[in-house]
């Protein structure tokens, strides 16, 4: 486009009469406006029209409109102008005669007075500012359709006007379905339809809504989100519909939760740690002298009954102990061994069939032989054990059927929903599941909550489900659970493969009290006078010759004067001077050879594999009976006898 000189008079055409009348009409038109030959002369212009070209209108009267644009714009007002001339219609075309303005251009053809059709009024609309919300609006609801967050619009009576991708990836809904359909159509029931009140409620003031709420699916999955409802207001506050915007946290609430647990779980074990050393010590004595007492009572003595009793309370005692601690644990098993699943839930069902009601149903399932899985047995062992008996329970009375299944189970690379937490690769899954009276919904999410127990009679301590996500969690594995009231439950544990080769599982023999102890000077450290009464008592009555010393520094005194004179030693952890890992070391520069047995009711400076790498040769855990001491006190002693001869 180029700028002109004003034209000589020469070249200016003659004002008819009714021109006057033109250019009043033209100045006043809210658009750019032209009137031209078909020739493309200009007869008339507007001044903002002319004020385009940086020129006055009588500047521009007598051009022709094709100078100033470039060949391809010439060519196309020229079409346009003629198609005008001939009176047909010719479409709006958009112009872009200046940088930054954008025009849209209408011509028209008008008459003279003796009906000739030699004159086109052109029309040129100023749309900048119309294509640029356009192109805003066009971005906006580009971003709106890409979102990962699912968005939903809707007019100012509640009814739905748009939904983009997201939101019908999350819900199964289509545009088509719901258009037009009111809120109610994604919540469910009552509890869902409270929700939705609320939400009327807030946005009934005026005001923003944000929160959790639960959702139904077209499928009717119930989904979690996190969502945002807004007004969208127009100018002067009026309110043009309403915007929500959804983010499925289903999920995240999964998570949220097993985070719960684990904090719970944290501060029970912090509580537990603190009693525990001082619990099993005080259940270590009566667990000693209970044995002591029914070893020395012959067989058909009536007193036998209260030792037993004695014993299988203090048992039960020291075992709610452990699940207890074992909430706590954050490390790996104790004892992971390759061990075959199916040949655990087995010897499993051995204890259980005797002791569950006949009206109850047992089946075992084995559909695969890779069931191998690196794991303590006697982790595994309570795991199944607690599922099992939970089960029982909640067959009392009406009886049905336990059944047990293991299969095999691969995690995809992308993950399982239905085990979140699981890392991809192959599982062994074991379903445990009964036709009980099922789980309420309301206490489903509280059913591995430590302490939360459902039976009313006070049998339960709360502990068993809770024992059974800690176990699952050190294995690095997932546990999800499907259940309806009066339909039973299922529960599903998924735990990973291992590929190595099943070791078999035995009981560890014991021997009884009676048996001769073989002879042998044992040295005894424990700062508790009732368990080292109750040692000694128990270890001198089967042949053994014991010194027993209350405090470490005693027990280095003696034995640094006689550091041939025991042919083992036994030492409780925790003690207060000198402590049973100080002593072990102080003992083993003396006498690098010394069979050493550490116990400890509990302590976070200990463990079996701090025992060994300390140097003793056993780990015993509080609280423990004679059989078990003196079982323990025979392998070490015969162990450290060979090693002995070797060297010799």
């Amino acid at each position: 486009m180029r700028s002109k000189r004003p034209p000589p008079a020469s070249r200016r055409c003659a004002r008819r009469p009714e021109e006057d009348m033109v250019h009043t009409l033209l100045n006043a038109a809210s658009d750019h406006a032209l009137l031209l030959q078909t020739n493309g002369a200009i007869l008339a212009c507007n001044r903002s029209m002319a004020a385009i070209f940086n020129l006055a209108p009588e500047q521009l009267v007598g051009e022709s409109i094709y100078d100033f644009f470039p060949l391809e714009t010439a060519e196309k007002w020229a079409m346009a102008v003629a198609h005008a001339a001939e009176g047909n219609a010719y479409p709006r075309f958009g112009d872009c005669l200046i940088p930054g303005l954008e025009l849209e251009t209408s011509m028209h053809r008008v008459p003279g007075s003796a009906g000739e059709a030699d004159r086109v009024a052109v029309f040129c609309r100023d749309v900048t500012a119309r294509k640029a919300a356009e192109r805003e609006r066009t971005r906006l609801a580009s971003a709106i359709e890409q979102t990962a967050d699912a968005v939903i619009v809707y007019d100012e009576n509640m009814r739905v006007e748009f939904i983009n991708q997201s939101f019908e990836a999350l819900t199964g809904y289509s545009l088509k379905d719901v258009r037009g359909c009111e809120p109610s159509t994604f919540y469910v029931g009552p509890e869902q339809r409270r929700c939705l009140e609320e939400i009327m409620d807030c946005l009934a003031r005026g005001d923003i809504w944000t929160g959790r709420v639960s959702n139904t699916c077209k499928d009717n999955k119930v989904i979690r989100c996190e969502k945002t409802l807004a007004p969208i207001r127009g100018k002067g506050g009026s309110i043009l519909g309403y915007v929500s915007v959804w983010r499925d946290v289903t999920e995240v609430e999964i998570l949220e939760r097993q985070l719960r647990r684990a904090q719970k779980m944290e501060a029970l074990g912090t509580l537990a740690g603190g009693i525990a050393h001082d619990f099993n010590n005080i259940l270590a004595p009566i667990v000693l002298l209970a044995d002591i007492g029914l070893c020395r009572l012959p067989e058909g003595d009536p007193l036998r009954s209260v030792f037993e009793r004695i014993l299988k309370a203090s048992r039960r005692a020291g075992d709610l102990v452990r699940q207890i601690l074992g909430l706590s644990r954050r490390r790996e098993a104790d004892r992971p061994v390759p061990v075959s699943l199916g040949a655990i839930l087995e010897e499993c069902l051995k204890l259980l069939r005797p002791t569950l009601p006949s009206t109850i149903a047992i089946t075992l399932g084995r559909d695969t032989a890779r069931d191998v899985i690196l794991a303590d047995p006697s982790h595994i062992h309570q795991l199944v054990l607690n599922l099992c008996t939970n089960a029982a329970w909640a067959m009392r009375g009406s009886g049905g059927t336990l059944e047990l299944r293991v299969t095999e189970r691969d995690v995809p690379k992308g993950g399982d929903r239905s085990f979140p937490c699981v890392a991809p690769g192959p599982h062994v899954l074991l379903t445990v599941r009964d036709t009980g009276h099922g789980i309420e919904p309301e206490d489903m999410e509280h059913i591995f909550d430590p302490f939360f127990t459902t039976r009313g009679d006070g049998s339960g301590t709360g502990l068993g489900l809770a024992v059974v996500q800690n176990i699952v969690d050190q294995l690095r594995g997932g546990v999800r659970v499907r259940s309806k009231p009066g339909s039973g439950a299922c529960f599903e544990i998924l735990l990973p493969r291992s590929d190595a080769a099943a070791r078999e599982i035995h009981e560890p023999s014991t021997s009884p009290m009676s048996e001769s102890g073989g002879g042998g000077r044992i040295l005894v450290v424990d700062d508790e006078v009732e368990i080292l009464d109750a040692c000694t008592m128990g270890l001198t009555a089967l042949g053994y010759e014991v010194t027993a010393c209350s405090r470490g520094e005693e027990a280095l005194r003696l034995f640094r004067a006689a550091p041939h004179g025991f042919d083992l030693a036994l030492t409780d952890a925790t003690m207060p001077g000198m402590t049973g890992p100080d002593l072990v070391r102080e003992l083993l520069k003396i006498e690098p050879h010394l069979p050493i047995i550490l116990a400890s009711g509990h302590s976070d400076l200990v463990s079996r594999e701090k025992a060994w790498k300390l140097g003793a040769l056993e780990y015993l855990e509080k609280p423990y009976g004679m059989d078990q001491l003196v079982v323990l006190i025979r392998r070490v002693l015969g162990r450290g006898r060979r090693s002995g001869e070797e060297e010799t």
